[in-house]
């Protein structure tokens, strides 16, 4: 049995399309079915079901399990592996005897081959949401503002752009003998433009995210983004999963290309610069993974921002990319001693005062750390001041003088303050900065929305659609006939593009 040639590890395909079949000895079966590889023989395999049938069944019906792991739930029906752990696909094909071990130049085939297939399926996931919900959206200014289009789609067209043009050169890399093909090259080439063009998707996400889930709330967006779906024909996933693919491909290709690495023979012309693109996209996901969290950053101090009151001056954002530290200290300046609430940015120190009974923050200065030096100050130094330090700005020719109730909160401010100024120190040399675009993002992603359900809108909406049924006695279409199997696809997109446009009647007429 295959657990026993194999190490006691199972290897698996999934099935590309329907397999029917009343050869005896064949095994039937449906798209999206898991089946066990027991044997080869040419283009023909035997396999079995999670039911437990065995039989042959054409190769090219199915697809290995290329750099994904078989999970339990997977599995399930299916042989336990011995040593009950989750495994990767082909790393034993190259050990199996005989007639069942698989061409190492056939299995580089069949990897590449996944490559290119996921990534046109990525593609067409893209135009769909392009060419469907982003493009109806356009064309309901009575449903969406442009901001809310921003927050929810975010440069998904620009991305779309580039995976093209990315597809494009990954099919001309092609050579007639498949596992000939160098297709390393065609990663290095985009480096640059992957971190750019991802970096901004990513960093967005949460916020398209918050503004898909919040109008989802609300039954006119929810039918919107169904009938979007179904008129463009798109897989059934809500429109959250299609705008997650961009975050998770990105994490996907550094796997895809590492099981590449595995199956390409050391003296392969493409050995190199396949090992040079695993590094790459290595680099890039990780990259793209930073940005992002600094991002969510950002977005957190522009959201802090609008709560405190009073605010004077350039926005935290002119400046700082993170908080770094937080905490009370009393503030001496101008013979005047003040408890307040210091925010320790890269950049600035920003100190507020705590409104009695609201709780809220009111602004009342701040402090330019690249213009000042830190002075230390023992204990007594100055009249009844323990814990503390001086901050002198020689360019405006002052100084604050702060201090902590215990020693233990200085030593903490102290090294706070040496993090700040190595955080300054690295993003000088990374070349990070916050761009206006970054900045856009985060202040649409904090600006004050009121509660849905209590704008003029939405309040039309719902007196409107207070049920699915009042709904769908409104429309002359009905979902049901949208989604009825026996109606063509000419049909659909017929009385489609009328259902969205003008039958999905907006909630300011009546």
């Amino acid at each position: 049995g295959i657990n026993a040639e194999y190490g006691g590890e199972i290897v698996v395909a999934e099935a590309l399309w329907d397999h029917l079949s009343l050869t005896k000895g064949h095994l039937p079966f449906k798209r999206g079915d898991l089946l066990q590889i027991l044997e080869q023989d040419g283009s023909w395999w035997k396999g079995r079901n999670d039911r437990g049938t065995i039989g042959w069944f054409p190769c090219d019906s199915v697809r290995l399990r290329i750099s994904h792991e078989a999970t339990t739930e997977e599995l399930k029906g299916l042989p336990a592996p011995s040593n009950e752990r989750r495994m990767t696909i082909l790393e034993r094909m190259s050990t199996a005897p005989n007639r069942n071990r698989l061409n190492p130049e056939w299995v580089r085939e069949k990897v590449i081959e996944e490559i290119v297939n996921y990534e046109e399926s990525y593609v067409r996931n893209l135009r769909d949401v392009i060419q469907g919900p982003l493009k109806e959206a356009r064309l309901r200014t009575d449903l969406f503002t442009e901001d809310q289009i921003t927050r929810i789609f975010s440069n998904i067209e620009e991305l779309y752009q580039f995976q093209v043009e990315f597809l494009g050169a990954l099919k001309g890399s092609l050579q007639r003998l498949l596992h000939a093909s160098q297709i390393g090259q065609v990663f290095t080439r985009h480096q640059e433009l992957f971190v750019e063009i991802y970096s901004r998707y990513c960093n967005n996400h949460s916020a398209a995210l918050a503004e898909f889930t919040l109008l989802s709330q609300h039954l006119i967006y929810s039918i919107f983004f169904e009938s979007c779906r179904l008129l463009q024909d798109m897989d059934n996933i809500a429109l959250d999963g299609f705008l997650l693919k961009p975050v998770q491909r990105i994490c996907q290709y550094q796997l895809q290309l590492k099981e590449l690495v595995k199956h390409t023979h050391p003296t392969h012309p493409d050995r190199e610069q396949v090992l040079e693109a695993e590094e790459i996209m290595r680099e890039v996901a990780t990259t793209v993974n930073e940005r992002k969290r600094r991002a969510e950053g950002i977005n957190k101090l522009a959201q802090w921002q609008t709560t405190v009151e009073d605010w004077r001056g350039d926005d935290i954002l002119a400046e700082s990319s993170q908080l770094i530290h937080s905490g009370n200290l009393t503030k001496i300046s101008a013979g005047n001693r003040q408890v307040r609430r210091f925010f320790l940015f890269d950049h600035q120190l920003v100190y507020c005062r705590k409104l009695m009974g609201s709780g809220r923050l009111q602004y009342k200065g701040r402090i330019n750390i690249d213009q000042c030096r830190i002075v230390d100050l023992p204990d007594n130094t100055e009249a009844g001041v323990c814990n503390g330090w001086r901050m002198e700005n020689p360019v405006k020719q002052k100084w604050i003088l702060l201090y902590c109730k215990k020693p233990s909160e200085k030593r903490k401010w102290m090294e706070m303050m040496e993090e700040e100024r190595a955080q300054v120190r690295k993003d000088r040399e990374s070349g990070f900065i916050v761009t206006e675009a970054m900045r856009r993002a985060a202040y649409i992603s904090s600006s004050p929305r009121p509660a849905q359900s209590k704008t003029k809108l939405l309040q039309r909406a719902n007196q409107k659609y207070k049920s699915s049924s009042s709904l769908r006695d409104e429309l002359s279409l009905t979902f049901d006939e949208v989604r009825s199997p026996s109606q063509s696809s000419e049909k659909k997109h017929k009385v489609g593009k009328p259902f969205i446009r003008t039958q999905f009647s907006s909630p300011r007429k009546k």
